[in-house]
């Protein structure tokens, strides 16, 4: 098993759904973490818009057989399939379940992690700033991370414009200036630099309460076709998290019991990627949500 980080930087809001309405400060919420009440993405969705994006990144003569086989899959009675799993482009990478009674199923080569928030925008008195946790940093692979000695106090990446006191949205925080560290493998993205520079690392206890009070809420209406004006009683509210959220996710590879088929994963995993990424990740991708720049660690 070969495994790869999958970083993905929001190019847009993301909006990934809870999956219902919920009473309280907005009508639709995004899916959270049960433990850590933070936003997150799912690897499902990661795995369902990839593979999407998938057919569309085969040569041609492949893509037709490959949507031939989805059309197929996804039929009532899933009975007349054009070929089998195991002979799909697409399905023998990312897995099958064949309905019929002669059919077959079998996991993917590739899996898909949950990618969680590794660094948050914020905005401050010095423009935006990217915070984030030592515990985080840590499992993205950093050392010698500095942790605030308390909840008041942040540790800011060091450089001339260095504060010694710093506001996190509506939070005003003592700060000390150290050289924090910032995972290499995330190199492949473009804002590398930029949100190394303006790194912020806050203590553990405050970051959910920091990420939740910056989230961004949106409301919308439904609109009445007849008169082009807004529906009556059709207002409601959601969730996003903003553009700048910087995720850290992992796609393994199953190179020890599908050795033969992991080569031609890897490749078709990036491009499928890249399409996935630019048309949008979650809901509302044609409203100005989801797009991303990723780097996947090879």
């Amino acid at each position: 098993m070969k495994s790869h980080p999958l970083y993905l930087y929001a190019l847009d809001p993301t909006h990934i759904g809870a999956g219902g309405y919920r009473m309280g400060r907005v009508d639709l919420t995004i899916l959270r973490d049960a433990g850590s009440n933070l936003p997150k993405v799912p690897g499902s969705s990661i795995n369902g818009a990839t593979r999407s994006a998938a057919i569309y990144s085969l040569p041609e003569d492949e893509r037709q057989r490959a949507m031939a086989y989805a059309r197929a899959t996804i039929d009532e009675k899933n009975k007349k399939h054009p070929h089998r799993g195991s002979q799909d482009p697409i399905a023998s990478i990312f897995g099958y379940a064949e309905g019929d009674t002669e059919g077959e199923s079998r996991i993917g080569v590739v899996s898909f992690r949950d990618a969680e928030i590794l660094a948050f925008p914020v905005p401050t008195m010095l423009g935006p700033r990217w915070v984030t946790t030592a515990h985080l940093l840590e499992r993205a692979g950093c050392r010698n991370v500095p942790r605030p000695p308390s909840e008041e106090q942040v540790i800011v990446q060091a450089g001339a414009a260095a504060p010694s006191r710093l506001n996190l949205g509506w939070l005003l925080l003592s700060a000390e200036a150290r050289e924090l560290p910032f995972p290499e493998s995330a190199k492949g993205l473009p804002v590398f630099d930029h949100i190394r520079e303006r790194l912020v690392v806050v203590h553990d206890n405050i970051f959910p309460a920091i990420v939740n009070a910056n989230l961004e809420t949106r409301t919308s209406v439904s609109i009445d076709f007849e008169t082009g004006a807004a529906a009556e009683g059709a207002l409601f509210t959601y969730e996003a998290t903003p553009r700048g959220a910087l995720f850290r996710g992992q796609v393994d590879v199953d190179d020890g019991r599908f050795r033969e088929l992991a080569p031609a994963a890897m490749p078709l995993l990036e491009k499928a990627l890249a399409l996935a990424c630019t048309l949008g990740l979650g809901g509302m991708t044609t409203r100005g949500f989801g797009r991303m720049q990723f780097a996947l660690v090879k």
